[in-house]
């Protein structure tokens, strides 16, 4: 029986305990109020800034000792100091982070897999003569001083080079059991393949995966609108009875003039300056990417393909292409200039923020010329997500970025500044629809400090920020075209870090899938190809997050209508719950990048659907039916009648709204939230009359202020 323990919490929390232990551990923690309490302390406290290291001259145990915290961890430490240490940690919440955050980190490390770029195993082989430089020669034993070999261990690799593998397999030194082992594993996939095509025959019809088991409770909708003030919490393991995880609400953004679709320059405070000339159109070598296993990609406006711009093969950046970081994956772009850009793919199952891919174009920056004009060090075009950006020298660096109309110009003073921008699209839910035309999606841009001072100087308005210190933002949209004051990061908001803490089991998965994406890419053309090939495997459980992640990344890289089929059929696919959900999420984010995808889109629909009405009705879902603020009952009677609709699609985007628009909180009662392919069951009729229960007691509220 698991013992309940601070050790014991962690491994919990970080999901390294064996799962009898873990069912046990779980119910001991549903049963304590104080083991909860901890839980909750744990989290809020790796979280916190400027919480100070523990001293280790400020007691005289020791306890502050980073020896002592290592052989606690490693179960080494004896029992009178465990009492000492574990006490201290209840006191004292920087004593406990240290502990929390080192178990996490030493959880991460020792799960994942070290990966070695194969460019630079070759070069590492090239360092030494011959025949030791050959990758492929099979060496012996190393003889120990005095000539006299050990006794050979039945744990022992055979190569003295496997320590150099750094976590992949031996290929050359298979162990009789594992020869074994690897035959049962090619019968089970015989018989697995035979299984498939069995039911793949006319006449069968399997049951559909369900999206999560926990449906929409583990993959929350996405609110298209700016980001909140704080962001979600760490989440927590999977605990034995799931709860779902509600989405944060959203702050709302100054109300439009619904007549504006753009905003006039102003007169006054607001009047243009000095607008500053077009970037320039050069397309020469820029900068390189650096990282490990991250997917980044690159095309020339004229260009017939996505090419993976791969650090192992130093791949060189060109001005003026796109350069796009697929939703989830991070990379550096190391300018000439001196100047760093990293780009932040992020997906709802990290941040759930209308957050995606991360889309530039460098240009070749300004400079001056016969003491005219200004230096610049870098200049961006931000087309959607978001970037940081830094300068490796001293002296820092000027940087402009251009998004929509608008310039603003980043003066970094020295290296240990840091600045991040973002740019978000989507339409405003409830908002007059036209297939063609109408009103513009809304374009939200916020821009912090993150780290050090920086300034912030807008070239065709009056209003600039000199110097503006960490932590703090700025936030500007399309709609209003309003600039408010620099406003202080709240402590406690992590919303603008690089890094986002999440529970350790659902970011285990998300990396695991997110390497393996980046390792199925063979050659710098195969990114498509290889999402086309997850995109088109069977239903299986087991696969959701690499599905999800595809579906994310196909919609970024789609340029011509006929790559949108895929995520139709996707959204029409009754067996695969999880993939429906994230197409939504994906295509909802896409139609907003361009004024005229909603068309490109509504025409594939139309393709591909054989109802007249459906295509319609789900460019309407898809840009939000509903005005959170002000629903119209009508519009609420409407999703719930579509709940019923003959089309899975329409059927999981009526749901969709409900959960954005509607009613967000309704991820936390099951009775609101199914997989919607499992019409007609007596589970299903269940959450219909669960709906229309809770649409009538919305209608009865009070309107919103």
């Amino acid at each position: 029986m698991a013992q309940l323990t601070l050790r014991t919490l962690l491994a919990y929390i970080d999901d390294t305990l064996e799962p009898t232990l873990a069912r046990q551990l779980g119910q001991k923690v549903a049963e304590s109020e104080l083991a909860q309490e901890l839980i909750e302390k744990i989290k809020r406290v790796t979280r916190r800034r400027g919480l100070k290291v523990p001293s280790s001259s400020a007691d005289g145990d020791g306890i502050s000792d980073p020896n002592t915290v290592a052989e606690y961890l490693s179960n080494s430490l004896d029992p009178e100091q465990v009492t000492r240490l574990e006490e201290t940690c209840l006191e004292s919440d920087s004593h406990l982070a240290e502990v929390a955050a080192c178990h996490q980190i030493l959880t991460l490390i020792l799960t994942e897999p070290v990966r070695v770029p194969p460019k630079a195993r070759e070069r590492m082989y090239k360092l030494v003569p011959p025949p030791a430089s050959d990758p492929t020669r099979r060496t012996g034993k190393a003889r120990p001083v005095g000539s006299v070999l050990p006794e050979p261990s039945e744990n022992e690799p055979d190569d003295v080079d496997a320590t150099f593998l750094l976590g992949f397999g031996r290929y050359t030194a298979a162990s009789v059991m594992k020869r074994a082992a690897a035959v049962a594993g090619l019968a089970i996939i015989a018989v697995c393949l035979v299984v498939a095509v069995v039911m793949a025959l006319p006449g069968h019809s399997p049951e559909p995966l369900p999206m999560d088991h926990r449906s929409y409770a583990a993959n929350p909708p996405v609110a298209p609108s700016t980001p909140p003030d704080v962001v979600p919490k760490a989440k927590d393991l999977e605990p034995p009875t799931p709860v779902p995880t509600p989405m944060v609400p959203m702050p709302k953004p100054p109300e439009p003039d619904p007549k504006v679709v753009a905003p006039p320059p102003k007169k006054g405070g607001e009047e243009l300056v000095n607008r500053p000339a077009a970037p320039k159109a050069d397309r020469v070598a820029i900068g390189k990417v650096e990282g490990v296993n991250t997917l980044v990609v690159t095309r020339a406006d004229d260009g017939p393909a996505w090419l993976r711009l791969d650090p192992a093969d130093e791949a060189r950046v060109t001005s003026f292409d796109q350069v796009l970081a697929l939703p989830g994956f991070k990379a550096d772009v190391q300018l000439d200039s001196g100047i760093k850009v990293h780009l932040w793919g992020n997906v709802p199952e990290l941040l759930p923020a209308r957050l995606l891919e991360s889309r530039v174009r460098f240009h070749v920056p300004e400079r001056k010329m016969d003491g005219k004009g200004e230096d610049f060090d870098a200049d961006i075009t931000l087309l959607a997500g978001r970037i940081y950006v830094s300068s490796t020298k001293a002296a820092g660096g000027r940087v402009r970025v251009r998004f929509l109309e608008q310039v603003w110009d980043i003066a970094l003073p020295d290296s240990k500044s840091e600045a991040m921008v973002e740019v978000v699209t989507s339409y405003d839910p409830g908002t007059p629809f036209a297939k063609e035309g109408g009103m513009l999606p809304r374009v939200g841009v916020q821009a912090a400090v993150v780290r050090g001072t920086a300034g912030y100087s807008m070239p065709d308005r009056i209003k600039n920020f000199p110097k503006v210190t960490a932590p703090t933002m700025l936030m500007w949209d399309s709609k209003s075209g309003a600039l408010g004051e620099p406003k202080p990061i709240e402590q406690d908001n992590a919303y603008f870090d690089r890094f986002v803490l999440i529970g350790s089991d659902q970011g285990k998965v998300v990396q695991k899938a997110l390497s393996e994406l980046a390792g199925r890419v063979k050659d710098r053309a195969g990114v498509k190809l290889m999402l086309a090939e997850i995109l088109t495997e069977p239903p299986d459980a087991n696969r959701m997050v690499a599905a999800q992640l595809a579906v994310y990344g196909h919609a970024a890289i789609v340029t011509v209508g006929d790559e949108l089929k895929p995520l139709v059929d996707l959204l029409n696919d009754e067996m695969k719950g999880y993939a429906r959900l994230a197409t939504v999420n994906a295509l909802t984010a896409w139609i907003a990048q361009a004024p005229g995808n909603t068309a490109l889109l509504g025409a594939v629909l139309a393709d591909k659907l054989r109802n007249e009405q459906d295509p319609e009705i789900i460019l309407r879902l898809l840009r939000g039916a509903v005005n959170p603020a002000k629903p119209d009952p009508k519009d609420l009677d409407r999703l719930v009648e579509l709940l019923s609709h003959a089309s899975v699609a329409v059927r999981e985007l009526a749901l969709w709204n409900l959960l954005n628009y509607v009613d967000p909180n309704a991820v936390k009662t099951q009775t609101l939230l199914t997989d919607v392919a499992l019409i007609g069951t007596p589970p299903y009729d269940k959450f219909l009359k669960a709906w229309k229960a809770r649409i009538e007691e919305i209608k009865a509220m009070p309107p919103k202020k």
